[in-house]
């Protein structure tokens, strides 16, 4: 199916939410939305858009295409197939102890994009955060100092557009590091193909690695199950402080109680029931189209008082020779990794791509639209699955494509009292600075 405007993207339920589509259109057309139970999606202004099809071309949902890398000297062969390239693996963390701390793992993101700040003269790190008056809210940041990237560590484990500020990197002075999930990075890389000029304005691209992401609802699950009413909330925390760290609400009124509970508890029981249908047909989940993609090392048992760890992948040469410059000038400590970390620490994220094949093979027949992928080998992953997998991934996509009516386009509807409609803020110093 060929698409030429984004709302048909989002009726055929393959919008990502990354935000790209706002930044690459011209005509202002695009707000962006989100509906608390589909997540952030695009709404287009039917008078304003000129039918021009920028914001398809750089949506990383209908379409995901690897240049061919398995000829690659440097390339980790073994990982090559079912990680994407990898060039060297490492097991690290922050060496400042405050990233460390309030990192989601061991600080390895914050630590590297701090780096480029303070030392490859970058202008800014755009990123995610959370809205200093809603904060169950995502927005996009730009931090240009320490104090910032502190104050807006840990996952957000709710619907997030970084790309709708590409622009910010655009009218940058110097290049800027770009932090996002793996489909963001995609959306960016669409967005360099389309733009080229924005080649020489990316110091570095980071990805953290996902397992999908959760609606607002979720969010709203979780403090339900705490007791708190949302405009109790100060600030919410869904991990970090400690590794894993406790999913926690800070309360505007009651310093004296702080609601929090576990990350197993918040994500295994909670937020994980909330992820998009989207998602679930992503085949990159560890960020390889990055220079640098970062995840938790899961293999190991944690205490109590865990100091954290990160996984990290370099992706590029330009993001092994900047891992190395930042472990030189003691910003990062680092040791070498096997490459069957991998499998060790995020089995279930290579199971779930590992069922891909079998469920796009269903969407096909079923006649359900579904996203382009080229150079993942999904066929050859598919086939390794016990026999018990592969039914189980071509008949639960069947069942859910009938119960929940995938064959049909979605409508979506803008609840005015749950929803939130991003404001059109174009000025960088108000939304990227703290």
């Amino acid at each position: 199916m060929k698409f030429k405007r984004i709302d048909q993207v989002v009726e055929r339920r393959l919008c990502m939410g990354c935000g790209a589509c706002a930044a690459a259109c011209e005509n202002r057309a695009i707000t962006l939305v989100d509906i608390r139970d589909q997540g952030i999606r695009p709404i287009v202004n039917a008078d304003q858009c000129q039918q021009c099809s920028s914001c398809v071309a750089v949506c990383p949902g209908i379409d995901v295409s690897h240049q061919p890398f398995n000829d690659r000297g440097s390339i980790i062969a073994e990982l090559s197939q079912e990680w994407g390239p990898a060039l060297e693996v490492w097991e690290g963390y922050a060496s400042d102890p405050e990233i460390r701390y309030c990192g989601s793992s061991g600080g390895a993101a914050t630590a590297l994009a701090l780096f480029c700040l303070e030392k490859q003269e970058a202008s800014g790190v755009l990123h995610i955060g959370a809205r200093p008056d809603t904060p169950l809210e995502n927005m996009a940041v730009y931090s240009r100092s320490r104090a910032e990237l502190v104050a807006r560590t840990g996952s957000r484990y709710a619907p997030a557009a970084p790309c709708e500020k590409l622009s910010w990197i655009q009218e940058a002075s110097c290049p800027s590091v770009f932090i996002g999930k793996p489909c963001d990075v995609v959306a960016l890389r669409k967005f360099q193909t389309m733009n080229p000029e924005l080649n020489e304005k990316i110091c570095l691209a980071i990805s953290i690695f996902c397992a999908g992401t959760p609606t607002t609802e979720g969010t709203y699950k979780i403090l339900e199950k705490l007791g708190v009413v949302p405009e109790e909330a100060r600030e919410f925390r869904y991990r970090g402080c400690g590794w894993p760290g406790f999913t926690k609400v800070t309360l505007k009124d009651d310093d004296s109680r702080t609601p929090q509970m576990t990350y197993e508890e918040s994500w295994g029981n909670i937020l994980s029931k909330y992820g998009q249908i989207r998602c679930r047909l992503c085949p990159d989940s560890t960020g390889e189209f990055a220079d640098v993609s970062c995840g938790d090392p899961w293999y190991r048992e944690l205490g109590p008082d865990e100091k954290g760890w990160s996984l990290i992948i370099a992706r590029t040469e330009k993001g092994r020779q900047i891992v190395q410059e930042a472990r030189k000038a003691g910003y990062i400590e680092l040791q070498n990794a096997d490459p069957g970390i991998l499998l060790r620490s995020q089995n279930a994220l290579l199971g779930r791509r590992r069922q891909l094949w079998g469920r796009l093979l269903t969407m096909r027949m079923m006649r359900v639209p579904m996203p382009r992928y080229v150079g993942f080998s999904l066929f050859k992953s598919w086939l390794g699955l016990p026999v018990k997998d592969k039914i189980r991934s071509l008949g639960g996509t069947l069942k859910r494509i009938v119960s929940r009516g995938w064959t049909k386009p979605l409508k979506l509807t803008v609840n005015p009292e749950t929803d939130y409609v991003f404001p059109d803020v174009t000025d960088e110093c108000q939304v990227g600075q703290s």
